[in-house]
């Protein structure tokens, strides 16, 4: 072999292999995606959302991870891409044609909670605001508004309107400074997330037990209790009372649907007393609440319990039904 292909060859082999171009690790996760194997799609775009800078296609990676957790039943983590991709594009969509409708409401139930805060100041002081032609106070102010396109307005007292159209973005801080006659662009502040902390909750509910034993009498009972909220999961004690007495331990996981929508699972462990007898077991539901405001909402379940030990008593299976009010703090 002569010197000179010994260099080619030599040439050849230490040259790294081409990168990868935009875009080609998406590709291959949706792919993958389209073939049912969610975890290798995720590999795939794991490593895309860790090399791409270009907001476009981090978009679709997100929204195509988010797609991924859906299908895998994790919605906590869908919810956190389907952020991720608002990040990149307030406007992210998906084509309910194409994607399961659950999967689109839970994406547009993410768009509805991120906001950002939007301070406005003017020279003079004093304009009114109008956000999006709703009057927002006058300057200064401090707004919150949901994610996307916006068209903020200043006027003082009978002169003309000063327009800014405005993109805003999640967790983000925009400082407004208007000067009578002419709108500076926005300055963007990243803001740090508040730290996730455990909020106080209580509630009151009715509850309706049929016994699967033979000849067995429906019960009713109402329980007052409370609790903890930690971002998905709540963690109560509650009291019971007629027909039976006792304490119940209630531990739940909460699924946002929509804005003013969720929905839940829960387990449940009582302990009981009636006639001298005792009961201890445990039990499941399912349920939605909706909220009338942050801090105020009404619930339903459906589901049943199973008496471990029941001394006493005939009534080791019921099914349950039940609903309530909880108010949680703002």
């Amino acid at each position: 072999m002569s010197f000179g292909v010994l260099l080619l060859v030599s040439a050849l082999a230490g040259t790294p292999a081409p990168a990868a171009g935009k875009g080609t690790r998406f590709e291959q996760g949706q792919k993958l995606f389209n073939q049912g194997d969610f975890e290798g799609a995720l590999k795939q775009l794991d490593v895309a959302a860790a090399e791409e800078r270009e907001p476009a296609v981090l978009e679709k990676v997100h929204l195509l991870r988010g797609q991924c957790f859906s299908a895998r039943q994790d919605f906590v983590r869908a919810e956190d891409a389907f952020a991720l991709a608002l990040d990149s594009n307030p406007d992210a969509s998906l084509d309910p044609a194409r994607v399961d409708p659950t999967v689109v409401k839970l994406l547009d139930a993410v768009r509805t909670r991120l906001t950002a805060t939007l301070i406005v100041n003017s020279t003079p002081p004093g304009a009114s605001l109008f956000l999006d032609t709703k009057n927002a106070g006058v300057t200064p102010q401090t707004l919150q508004a949901p994610i996307g396109k916006h068209k903020l307005e200043a006027r003082w007292g009978d002169g003309p309107m000063t327009p800014l159209e405005l993109v805003i973005k999640p967790k983000k801080e925009v400082r407004i400074e208007f000067v009578q006659g002419q709108a500076p662009p926005p300055v963007l502040v990243p803001v740090q997330p508040e730290p996730k902390a455990l909020k106080p909750f209580g509630d009151v509910r009715g509850i309706f037990d049929a016994s699967a034993a033979a000849g067995a009498v429906p019960t009713g009972a109402m329980e007052i209790g409370g609790g903890f909220e930690w971002s998905y999961l709540r963690l109560g004690l509650y009291a019971r009372f007629p027909a039976y007495f006792g304490v119940v331990l209630r531990g739940a996981f909460v699924v946002p649907i929509l804005a003013r929508f969720n929905a839940y699972i829960e387990a449940h462990v009582p302990l009981l007393f009636r006639n001298g007898g005792a009961g201890f077991g445990f039990g499941g539901a399912g349920g939605g609440e909706f909220l009338f405001l942050p801090w105020f909402g009404a619930f339903a379940q459906v589901g049943g319990q199973h008496l471990v030990i029941n001394t006493n008593r005939a009534d080791n299976t019921t099914f349950t039904a039940s609903g309530g009010v909880r108010l949680r703090l703002p």
